[in-house]
């Protein structure tokens, strides 16, 4: 007879409520009626303390059950190398309103950051701590709607346009001709707010209509800052980010890489977002909440982004072809998806380590098991050491979250739809 460390479990997502969230998507994807109108912005699958997954049916939490064997559930090599803890975190985000620019540290910097915090404060609890944890949180972002991002530095050049073209930004140039976008960007995130305002008011003057503007455009962007963050004649300095970032537009099934110093936003969409097992944010703007600029200098990089599209690929799957992985470098994690027809097969084989499944459309069940995933029951754990074969019953598209390997590769196809002009 099965243990319970050796079959693979259903779980139930913990929804957060953020107030970017939406209000439909997320409750219509669980079943669920929103009838106080709380806005639902992710959806949590997983094992992290701030919101451990339920065990359905029980009270008991995925992290209860992997604290409890480690080593059943995580199988030797990534109990061993995770310190008995999922290394990776699986979300599904319905983002109305544009998040905050964040950058997150690298590993090493997550450490001695977390470790000065702990002895020097603030309390972790605080909002102005910085470091919660001591890990990295690399991100992959995939598109289930139309998604809206920024994504790191657009190259100087087109920053120069910007700043010639922006009535009273030339003065921004000789900063940039000598310091280089590091400089420009550090002489604006320095800045005391009424030289921000001087600045940023003759673009909120010369806004047109929201309707002129389309999202490929920093202006859409800057309507909706004004509308959130602009007040008494004060505006947020984020928005000099909508004009000097990468706009990206990804269209349903496309994903993009968040690596460490790499400045990034949400602005409007869902999408599925996979990470390392971290709550580490460093905030450049287009929030209420704590900026701590000279911390957020030592780890942003500035460095002219390209941003690459990545699609996923077959080639290093299973033998029978369903699953199709998207390339990153993250060891902590790897996404797959099938998109599967009735009376297909799906196999699941966990010999490296678990997966989570998240079923997005569809139905599938397991052959030997009592187990399956439908419109009522979308998620459920695969414990290390498993291999299920799973039946169709109709069009389906599961994706799959695991631990990646230590020598993954980044090597994204297509290319990335951005705005080059303003």
């Amino acid at each position: 007879m099965a243990t319970e460390t050796n079959k693979p479990l259903l779980l139930d997502g913990v929804l957060q409520h953020y107030a970017w969230g939406g209000y439909k998507y997320l409750p219509q994807l669980l079943g669920q009626l929103n009838t106080a109108q709380e806005p639902a912005a992710e959806l949590w699958m997983g094992a992290h303390p701030k919101g451990p997954s339920t065990i359905s049916g029980t009270s008991k939490t995925l992290q209860d059950a992997i604290e409890a064997r480690p080593v059943d559930m995580l199988g030797e090599a990534v109990a061993h190398r995770y310190g008995g803890k999922l290394p990776f975190l699986f979300k599904i985000l319905d983002v109305r309103e544009m998040l905050s620019i964040q950058v997150h540290p690298n590993k090493e910097s997550a450490e001695a950051g977390f470790a000065h915090e702990e002895t020097h404060g603030p309390a972790i609890t605080a909002p102005n701590r910085n470091y919660r944890d001591d890990n990295h949180k690399p991100e992959l972002g995939v598109a289930l709607t139309d998604f809206y991002l920024l994504h790191g530095f657009r190259p100087i050049a087109e920053i120069h346009r910007m700043c010639r073209y922006i009535p009273g930004w030339s003065e921004l140039i000789p900063i940039l001709q000598k310091s280089g976008v590091e400089g420009l960007y550090r002489h604006v995130m320095e800045a005391d707010q009424a030289y921000l305002d001087q600045l940023l008011q003759p673009i909120i003057d010369g806004l047109g209509p929201k309707l002129d503007y389309g999202r490929e455009y920093p202006a859409f962007w800057t309507h909706r800052a004004v509308e959130r963050y602009s007040g008494d004649g004060h505006h947020d300095r984020g928005i000099f980010s909508l004009y000097w970032f990468n706009i990206v537009h990804l269209r349903p099934g496309e994903g993009i890489f968040q690596d460490a110093g790499i400045p990034h936003a949400y602005l409007q969409g869902t999408c599925i977002e996979l990470m390392a097992n971290s709550d580490n944010v460093l905030r450049g703007g287009l929030t209420p909440k704590h900026i701590d600029v000279p911390e957020l200098l030592k780890h942003i990089s500035c460095e002219p982004v390209y941003p690459k599209i990545i699609v996923p690929d077959d080639e290093e799957e299973e033998e029978d072809g369903m699953w199709m992985r998207y390339p990153t470098p993250a060891p902590d994690f790897a996404l797959s998806v099938a998109h599967l027809e009735e009376d297909d097969y799906l196999s699941v084989d966990t010999t490296d380590g678990p997966s989570i499944l998240f079923l997005h459309k569809g139905s599938i069940s397991g052959e030997r098991e009592d187990f399956e995933l439908n419109r009522r029951q979308r998620v459920a754990f695969i414990p290390a050491g498993l291999c299920i074969n799973f039946e169709v019953g109709e069009d389906s598209v599961v994706y799959r979250a695991e631990v990646g390997t230590a020598d993954q590769f980044y090597a994204p196809s297509g290319v990335g739809h951005h705005v080059s002009d303003s």
